[in-house]
């Protein structure tokens, strides 16, 4: 009988594993997390390049990792880029110098020179971390999280989506676009995909429906008045507002700018981008 127990037990936690890896499995489980909802609880948190402390690095797996680890539901933001024999990886800036050990430019070194990098956290220290493959974070988040892709200037776009669709991806992500223009071709392939555009004045949505239909459609914007968000929801539009960067909130104490996020929320935004995604998500607990 003990045994029996203990065997019980087993496969109920491995059941209950298997459904938390497998959270973004359809296409339906994507749009009941990023979909508009007028009575949305808390905010979605986008962790930008993964969110990670001072003494982590940006746009890598063991980030991606521990933010998972602290807060599942969190959106991880990366940032793709394609090097010189076409690999696609995850880095910010094609200047490696500043989150990596090495100089020079990514779209100009192959693969087999940047492997050997190591990463830099945010305080400039060598890590012993490498470049990650994105062909690696694709298999570890499909499923499993939302990721935000950021497809840097020069990113072969359908190469990029067809890795995504190998890897089971598509219900997990959705790209940020540099403009109508990408996000068009983007949705010639893959109508249903969801897709981020920045907006500066809700008079652009009927420019952006002259190209691409609206539906898994957000917002990035910066934060606006409540009218702004009410006119993208109408037409189910999620909203993002960036907290990141100099002088914004997430560069000041969280006990004097804490009612700040809260009213960013509030007034309209759905989705919240911030480099703290782990303390900001305590605010709304």
């Amino acid at each position: 009988m003990k045994h029996l127990f203990l065997l019980t037990l087993l496969l109920t936690a491995t059941l209950a594993s298997t459904a938390q890896s497998k959270r973004y499995a359809t296409a339906t489980a994507l749009e009941q997390t990023l979909g508009y909802q007028p009575a949305r609880a808390k905010p979605l948190l986008l962790a930008h390049r993964g969110g990670p402390a001072s003494d982590e690095t940006e746009n890598s797996l063991e980030t991606f990792r521990h933010m998972y680890q602290q807060v599942p539901e969190a959106i991880i933001e990366m940032d793709v880029r394609m090097t010189a024999d076409s690999v696609l990886v995850l880095l910010h800036d094609d200047d490696i110098a500043r989150t990596t050990t090495g100089q020079g430019s990514l779209k100009s070194m192959t693969w087999a020179e940047l492997k050997q990098l190591q990463l830099r956290d945010l305080e400039g220290k060598p890590t012993n971390q490498r470049m990650p493959m994105f062909d690696d974070v694709l298999k570890w988040g499909a499923g499993k999280v939302v990721m935000a892709i950021d497809a840097k200037p020069g990113t072969d776009l359908t190469k990029m989506m067809k890795l995504i669709d190998r890897s089971g991806a598509l219900n997990s992500v959705f790209i940020i676009c540099y403009s109508v223009a990408d996000a068009r071709q983007l949705r010639e392939t893959y109508p249903d995909l969801w897709v981020a555009l920045g907006f500066e004045r809700p008079e652009q949505i009927e420019t952006v429906a002259q190209s691409i239909k609206l539906h898994h459609l957000i917002a990035l914007a910066s934060r606006q008045e409540a009218d702004f968000y009410r006119q993208f929801h109408d037409k189910g539009i999620v909203c993002t507002v960036g907290t990141y960067g100099p002088k914004n909130l997430d560069e000041q104490p969280m006990t004097s700018v804490a009612d700040e996020y809260r009213s960013y929320v509030k007034t309209g935004a759905d989705i919240l981008t911030t480099d703290r995604p782990a303390a900001v998500n305590s605010l709304f607990k």
